[in-house]
């Protein structure tokens, strides 16, 4: 009985040694400091690639449209103003007076408050549809409070609309290592410029494995399809990457490939008319 209760008291006290080792180094590695700080970063960087898209719609020729992005303070409000200096990366490829127009690169976070609206002009008259300008800002300076390390940075892609209706039932032929293969499928518009195909495989999945078809949200814009990482149903981790293009004869070209599923194809888009 006594060696039980011995082991049981080591055993205790191991847990409890344990406990405070984790919570020292929780504190040595900055873990306190993370939650209970304070930090500000541009609010849609958490998004892919910390990039997002302004899409516009030209009228005229000295066309600005009014656009905002949000720069948040994370942590605790405090009841001073937080001043913030916001540039423009190197990398940008967006010209100033051009493409778009900062009135000011200083930006306040009233007291007690938790973000403040940067404006940006862009200037859609000036834009042409064969332009794909990127705006890239940078958080510089927001005086003694931190910058977030991971959100300071956002990319705007501008991009010019054109009419896109792409909606429908559309007869397949895809190209790869497994061959050829014929299918049907369905492209269903999601919102303006965004829409869903019912199996990005062109049938590959169905033919050639028996599984389910897999679909896959995809952007049109002047022609130019992008698709960023879809979820693939079927092979677990693995995720379909492609782009494409709008012929002018209504067909649509789709390269796509996922490295997980060691796949990748062409598949050609024909409509059906229904």
């Amino acid at each position: 009985m006594m060696k039980a209760k011995l082991h049981k008291i080591l055993g205790l006290t191991f847990m409890l040694g344990v406990l405070l080792s984790i919570t020292s180094c929780m504190e040595e590695s900055g873990f306190t400091i993370l939650w209970e700080g304070m930090e500000v970063e541009f609010n849609d960087a958490s998004l892919p690639n910390s990039t997002i898209q302004k899409i516009v719609t030209q009228s005229t020729n000295n066309q600005i449209d009014q656009e905002t992005v949000r720069i948040n303070l994370v942590g605790r409000q405090v009841d001073v103003p937080i001043e913030i200096e916001v540039g423009v990366d190197p990398s940008s490829t967006a010209i100033a007076g051009v493409h778009y127009r900062l009135e000011n690169n200083r930006f306040t976070i009233p007291a007690n408050s938790s973000f403040v609206e940067i404006p940006v002009e862009i200037l859609t008259g000036n834009l042409a549809s064969d332009e794909f300008p990127d705006l890239v800002l940078r958080i510089i300076d927001a005086g003694e409070t931190k910058v977030s390390t991971n959100y300071n940075q956002l990319t705007i892609e501008i991009r010019l609309s054109c009419p896109s209706d792409l909606a429908g039932t559309y007869t397949t032929i895809t190209v790869g290592s497994f061959g050829t293969i014929n299918y049907q499928v369905t492209i269903t518009e999601l919102e303006p410029f965004t829409y869903r195909i019912s199996d990005i495989t062109g049938g590959v999945y169905s033919q050639v494995y028996g599984e389910e078809d897999n679909p896959a949200v995809f952007s049109e814009l002047c022609g130019e399809i992008t698709m960023s990482e879809q979820a693939d149903n079927v092979f677990d981790g693995g995720v379909f990457t492609g782009s494409g293009r709008l012929n002018a004869d209504g067909t649509i070209r789709i390269s796509w490939e996922n490295e997980v599923a060691e796949l990748s194809g062409v598949t050609t888009l024909t409509p059906t008319g229904n």
